[in-house]
């Protein structure tokens, strides 16, 4: 895990400059590339630190951050090919279907080891980390081939918090 350092009232986050020094930015994404602590103790030092008594909670949160995030497992098909789900208008770009894997499983199904997959517009959409998706993805690869032969792309859609 690797963490942030949150300033308040300004809603800004403290960066190293690059050069040994302490800055702040608006960007939470720039903050996530060049003010990432490994610990949660030496951001709240650095915070002490670069203000001379900030009070964590009031001036100052330490937020945690996953370099993995989950993302949604986003499937790519054929208009001609794509079935008849609600909304599925709202999905369709340049005659393709852009529509998410759901998980299906029943709890009958878990107790026998099976786990079982579908495709919707959003509903019960699946989220993985990477490294599960790792370990499903032949078990989806399959669903799909069985489903849509070779007429699908796969992409992974990361979530943003």
């Amino acid at each position: 895990m690797s963490y942030l350092i949150k300033l308040y009232p300004d809603n800004c986050y403290l960066i190293s400059d690059g050069e040994g020094d302490m800055i702040t930015t608006d960007s939470r994404q720039e903050a996530i590339k060049n003010g990432l602590f490994d610990d949660f103790g030496s951001a709240d030092d650095t915070a002490q630190c670069f203000s001379g008594g900030m009070t964590r909670g009031v001036d100052y949160i330490i937020e945690s951050v996953s370099l993995d995030p989950y993302h949604v497992v986003q499937i790519t098909i054929p208009t001609e090919i794509a079935p008849k789900l609600k909304d599925i208008d709202r999905v369709i770009r340049n005659d393709k279907a852009l529509v998410l894997l759901t998980n299906t499983t029943t709890s009958r199904d878990a107790e026998n080891g099976i786990t079982k997959y579908g495709i919707s517009t959003g509903t019960n959409a699946v989220l993985l980390k990477t490294i599960h998706f790792e370990k499903a993805r032949i078990g989806i690869e399959n669903y799909l081939n069985e489903r849509f032969g070779n007429q699908w792309e796969l992409q992974l859609i990361p979530i943003n918090a």
